[in-house]
């Protein structure tokens, strides 16, 4: 299959992934912890799947333990994050402040991976920095600790991306988004082991349709990634393509959640959230 088509299919499904995402948390009495607990779970199961297809090669733990510890502890709390933000702001929020993930990246490589900072990535961290502050507008308390878990969420995984690289130069990177996808899940469970007991009472049969709806999407979003890469397509090509998922989500919330609460400063941010990271990149 055409590479071009299979990033067209990832930058959809993470898309239709981030409504869901919304959809799951939506609700007052949704839980934050559960969902995160099933999501990674269901994650794994579905990228397990998929690398048990292509030949699944079992992972250099005993090398790189401190590594995987530190992927799994950082995407662990950043999934919990961003399931708290995405409970008090709407997808379209969550998606755009999500992009300072960027920033702590570049930040991060920076100091250990001595990576060079030029002058186009300043130009597009400022534009980002700028579409955050954009978003938030006048905004009440509940929303801005939305934000603020959002950032946390994004940061959290940036982090956890750049340990992410240590392992994959030595390491099966199909396999790896399967083990990546199940260790936070233990982690979360380890640190909280009675949210297996309310795991019964949050399986709604509406809740479980969307969750397996939201894991779904981003699971395909992450196999077609892969596959797209695969079949020809480069990091350069494909980083550009994926951040349209930023104004697609702001697109797709506006109709299927009626997010019409200050859609110019959200559109505005998205584009500048675009164009930001595509200079970064």
């Amino acid at each position: 299959m055409n590479w071009f088509f299979l990033a067209i299919i990832s930058v959809i499904s993470i898309s239709i992934a981030n409504i869901y995402q919304r959809i799951v948390m939506k609700e007052p009495e949704s839980d934050a912890y559960g969902s995160s607990v099933i999501f990674q779970l269901l994650l794994a199961a579905i990228t397990g799947c998929y690398a048990l297809y292509k030949g699944f090669v079992f992972p250099p733990i005993v090398e790189y333990w401190q590594f995987f510890i530190i992927s799994a502890v950082f995407y662990a709390g950043g999934t919990l994050a961003l399931f708290h933000a995405i409970k008090r702001i709407g997808a379209s929020e969550v998606i755009i402040v999500s992009a300072l993930g960027a920033v702590v990246t570049i930040i991060l490589a920076m100091i250990l991976l001595h990576e060079p900072f030029t002058v186009q990535q300043a130009i597009g961290t400022l534009a980002i920095l700028v579409s955050v502050i954009i978003v938030q507008g006048k905004i009440s308390l509940k929303n801005r600790a939305g934000i603020a878990f959002a950032a946390l969420g994004t940061s959290l995984y940036s982090v956890a991306v750049i340990s992410d690289m240590f392992i994959i130069r030595h390491y099966d990177a199909v396999s790896y988004v399967s083990v990546i996808s199940l260790l936070p899940g233990l982690v979360l469970i380890m640190f909280q082991p009675s949210v297996l007991l309310r795991l019964k009472k949050i399986c709604t049969p509406i809740y479980t349709k969307n969750i397996i709806l939201y894991s779904g999407f981003y699971g395909i979003q992450a196999i077609t990634y892969y596959l797209a890469l695969e079949n020809g397509a480069n990091v350069s090509q494909m980083s550009p393509i994926a951040r349209s998922q930023v104004i697609l989500t702001v697109i797709l919330a506006v109709i299927f959640l009626k997010e019409k609460n200050n859609l110019p400063r959200k559109i505005l941010s998205s584009v500048l959230v675009t164009i930001g990271v595509m200079l970064i990149k």
